[in-house]
C-alpha cells in the first residue's frame, strides 16, 4: 500500500510537492480531494510538516505562533501552499492536465484516458520510485530516456550518456558513441578526470549543430538527470563541469548545464537552485509539454502504480 508516512519522502524541499502528488494520486483512484482534508490532516501530523524551508524576503514565519487556534490556522496555510502547487500546475500545463480543480476538491477529468497522458507518466514513475513500487524496468534509468526522448522532441540532438556508459565497457567507448550520435568529436583525454570514472556527472548530452558548417564551436548541453530526493538537488545540480566538457565534447565554448527531475519543484526551491549559477531546472511542468508519446515500460510503471491501493489522506 502506497501511504504519507515521512514528510520527507521526497526529501525536506519537496514536501509541498509530495502532497500535491499525494492528492493527484487519491484523484487517480477516484477520491477526490478537498483543501479542508488537507489542512485536517496537518492539523493532525504538526510540526514536522513545514512547508515553508526556504526563505524568502518577507515572509511570514507562521510556526513561531502558539496555541490550537493558531496551529489550525497554520495548517490551513500549509494547505493553501499545497494547493497552490496544483494550481501552478493546472495553470502551466492547461490541456496538458488530467486534473481539475472545482468547489475546492482536486478530481480526475473523466475524459483523461490514464495510460496515454504525459503528465500521469511522470507522475506514476515519480511516486514508484519515492514508495518503491515494484515495476519491471529502473525508474531511475527510465527517467533518463525520457528526458533524452523530450529533448529530441525539443530539436536537439540528444544521447543517454550514462546509459550508454552501463552498456559500453569504458569512458572513452560511451563517448565517443555518444559524440558520435550527436554530432560532436570526442575527446575523453581533454580534461583530467578519475581513473574509473563513470559519468563524471553528466547523464545526458545534448547539440544544436550548424551543420554542414563544422567550424569550431558550437552549442552543448550537458545534463544530470536525477529521480533522487530534494535534499541532493542543490548538489547535483552542480555536478556537471562544462570547463571540463567543453574538452571532451569539442565544443570550444563551455556547454550549457542542467538538472532533471520528475518532480514538480517548487517555486521558492527553483529560485534557490538556479540563484547559485548557470544551470537551468528542468522538472515534471517542463518536461510533460513536449512528451509526444508513452513508451511500454512507461505504460507498465503506470500500470504498477494503478494497482496499488493508496491509503486516504486523513487527520
Amino acid at each position: 500500500m502506497i501511504r504519507i508516512h515521512d514528510p520527507d519522502i521526497y526529501g525536506q524541499y519537496a514536501r509541498a510537492s509530495l502532497l500535491a502528488d499525494y492528492v493527484e494520486l487519491l484523484a487517480l483512484k477516484g477520491q477526490p480531494v478537498s483543501r479542508e482534508t488537507v489542512a485536517a490532516f496537518l492539523v493532525d501530523k504538526g510540526a514536522g510538516w513545514d512547508l515553508d524551508l526556504i526563505q524568502a524576503p518577507g515572509n511570514d514565519h507562521p510556526d513561531e505562533r502558539d496555541g490550537l487556534a493558531e496551529h489550525n490556522k497554520v495548517a490551513d496555510e500549509r494547505a493553501s501552499i499545497v494547493f497552490r502547487q496544483i494550481e501552478e500546475r493546472r495553470d502551466v500545463l492547461a490541456e496538458h492536465y488530467p486534473f481539475r480543480i472545482a468547489d475546492g476538491q482536486v478530481s480526475i477529468d473523466p475524459g483523461v484516458d490514464r495510460e496515454s497522458n504525459a503528465y500521469v507518466a511522470v507522475l506514476a514513475l515519480t511516486v514508484a520510485h519515492a514508495f518503491e513500487v515494484a515495476s519491471p524496468s529502473p525508474p531511475h534509468e527510465l527517467f533518463e530516456e525520457t528526458v533524452t526522448n523530450i529533448l529530441q522532441e525539443r530539436g536537439l540532438a540528444s544521447v543517454g550518456f550514462a546509459t550508454l556508459r552501463r552498456k559500453r565497457g569504458s569512458f572513452e567507448e560511451a563517448l565517443t558513441t555518444a559524440c558520435q550520435e550527436i554530432g560532436l568529436k570526442a575527446a575523453p583525454d581533454a580534461a583530467a578526470r578519475r581513473k574509473k570514472a563513470h559519468d563524471e556527472g553528466v547523464d545526458v548530452l545534448c547539440h544544436l549543430g550548424w551543420e554542414p558548417d563544422l567550424r569550431p564551436g558550437s552549442w552543448g548541453f550537458i545534463g544530470q538527470v536525477t529521480v533522487a530526493k530534494s535534499d541532493s538537488w542543490n548538489r547535483k545540480i552542480k555536478e556537471p563541469d562544462p570547463g571540463s566538457w567543453r574538452g571532451r565534447l569539442g565544443t570550444r565554448v563551455p556547454p550549457l548545464s542542467f538538472l532533471a527531475v520528475p518532480h514538480h519543484v517548487e517555486r521558492q526551491t527553483m529560485e534557490w537552485l538556479t540563484g547559485e549559477g548557470p544551470a537551468i531546472v528542468l522538472d515534471r511542468l517542463r518536461l510533460v509539454r513536449f512528451k509526444e508519446e508513452i513508451k511500454a515500460n512507461e505504460l507498465e510503471i503506470v500500470r504498477a502504480v494503478a494497482r496499488e491501493e493508496v491509503e486516504p489522506l486523513t487527520g
